[in-house]
């Protein structure tokens, strides 16, 4: 739960600061009128407020995006100025394979920290898994997923497009060194507010498309934590309530977190680091470790209670600390990478020292943990020849901060385990584990191994699902739960019909 609300906060950020770059609105104040709309519209409309508005959105989002990135292509001259833009500026280093876990953002970085961080999203986040749920069977659970794979690269490449555009249109005069931006958050509103000045709108249509990832993400977050504080803490603690007091308590519960949301939206724009950066981080430090509990609690079956538990608390807790190391002292530039941008066009414009660590190293040497530097990479000025030290575990690159935090958990929970004494496997439920490998392709010897001895469950599979309960009513019941919202469970436990709407 925390690791949404999380993310949420960095969500309602960026089209805040998207909305402010483009207009008189502060960022404060957009934070306050973006958390406001999409709480109120979330409350008061439900789960099927949520789809409608999520499919809405889509559309918008690409759209705008697409916009962007063919003007900002056009202003820069074609693609073919793009691409020779960014090898004149060393940026075509997607496929360096570099395994150094401290550079900051490379393709290895990507593929096995990552991998990490949206495995934890696809599979352990409360939004995601509630719409699975919300399929009629596993095998629409399964094409929902498939399917969704498209527009998800897509909407990852196209903004790397704009980014690219960007990069080359303001090549030799980088807004953020000549002070024309305060945070590289902000460059993609000031390009748009340039290349679009001639098409009344448009800009409008940028906002739109930040807006509506941020509205999908919230709503949907708001909606499922809201369902689940319900039903795993309050119904279980009050059962006699009524219907019509439960749907108030929901309705309360997503206000407050929509207050939470807004709360951690405020403080990430103190940060001075990129949404990215802070999105990553926030899913790497609380979300690895319960990736972590979750394989020890599926593939693991000797791993007790006390195991995921203590093995939880240490890989947030060691996460936390090189994240918090890295924000605090610094990150070593030679190691990170930090590619030069210019600002020989930029005309009289004085170039913001507070911004000067975006230029990149030059004449650098590092040695161990320090380096040696004649160019400030902070608000203090550096003599000539000064040592700045870094530690190399605070240099690690927020890209595998998920990884840390599920190897940590795992590793500790499986000690913790073997310490206050494992499960025996043989006396498990077979419902609630999955073997590693349970293919038919494998042989039967090699699947019988990966299920650690944990009894095999009998019966057959149709359509993806194991058709061995013969009590369906309390799958049904749940199915009905999960396509409903928090407000909606209530009016399913005593009449379909009564209610059919809330948060």
């Amino acid at each position: 739960m925390h690791v949404q609300i999380l993310y949420m906060g960095t969500s309602v950020y960026i089209p805040s600061l998207a909305l402010s770059g483009i207009t008189p609105v502060s960022v404060n104040v957009a934070i306050a009128l973006t958390s406001g709309i999409c709480t109120a519209y979330t409350v008061c409309g439900g789960l099927k407020a949520v789809v409608w508005t999520d499919t809405f959105q889509s559309v918008v989002m690409f759209i705008g995006v697409l916009a962007v990135l063919i003007q900002a292509t056009l202003f820069a001259g074609g693609f073919e100025n793009v691409w020779a833009a960014l090898e004149r500026g060393g940026r075509v280093n997607m496929w360096e394979f570099n395994l150094d876990p401290k550079i900051r953002q490379t393709i290895m970085g990507f593929i096995i920290g990552g991998s990490a961080t949206y495995s934890q999203i696809t599979c352990c986040s409360q939004p995601v898994v509630q719409r699975f749920m919300s399929c009629k069977s596993v095998k629409d659970a399964r094409i929902s997923a498939a399917v969704a794979v498209l527009p998800k690269i897509l909407l990852t490449l196209i903004p790397v497009g704009c980014g690219a555009a960007a990069y080359a249109y303001y090549e030799h005069c980088d807004p953020l060194s000549s002070g024309k931006i305060s945070k590289p958050d902000q460059l993609l509103p000031y390009m748009v507010l340039e290349i679009f000045s001639a098409f009344p709108g448009f800009a409008g249509l940028f906002v739109a498309a930040a807006y509506s990832g941020t509205l999908s993400t919230v709503s949907s977050g708001i909606n499922s934590l809201s369902a689940m504080i319900l039903e795993d803490f309050i119904i279980p603690m009050k059962p006699q309530l009524t219907s019509k007091t439960q749907m108030s308590i929901s309705k309360i519960t997503g206000v407050v977190l929509g207050c939470i949301v807004a709360s951690i939206s405020f403080t990430c724009s103190l940060s001075s680091g990129t949404v990215f950066a802070l999105a990553f981080t926030f899913r790497g430090a609380c979300g690895g470790p319960i990736l972590g509990a979750y394989i020890l609690g599926l593939f693991l079956p000797w791993c007790n209670t006390t195991g995921v538990l203590v093995g939880q608390v240490v890989g947030a807790a060691f996460t936390i600390w090189i994240a918090l190391g890295g924000l605090i002292y610094g990150r070593d530039p030679v190691t990170d990478h930090v590619l030069p941008v210019l600002t020989d066009s930029c005309g009289n414009a004085s170039l913001n020292n507070s911004n000067m660590h975006w230029i990149g190293p030059q004449n650098i040497t590092s040695s161990g943990y320090s380096v040696t530097t004649s160019l400030p990479f902070s608000n203090d000025t550096l003599s000539e020849n000064q040592e700045i030290s870094y530690n190399d575990l605070y240099g690690v690159s927020f890209m595998y901060y998920a990884l840390i935090g599920c190897l940590t958990t795992v590793i500790v929970g499986m000690i913790t385990s073997l310490l206050t004494g494992v499960n025996d496997p043989k006396k498990m439920n077979p419902k609630v584990f999955v073997p590693l490998i349970d293919n038919s392709c494998f042989p039967e010897s090699v699947r019988q191994f990966f299920r650690f001895g944990v009894p095999p469950l009998t019966g057959n599979i149709k359509n993806g699902e194991r058709q061995d309960e013969p009590d369906t009513s309390d799958k049904q019941q749940d199915t009905k739960l999960m396509e409903s919202s928090a407000v909606e469970v209530v009016s399913l436990r005593e009449n379909d019909n009564l209610y059919e709407s809330g948060i």
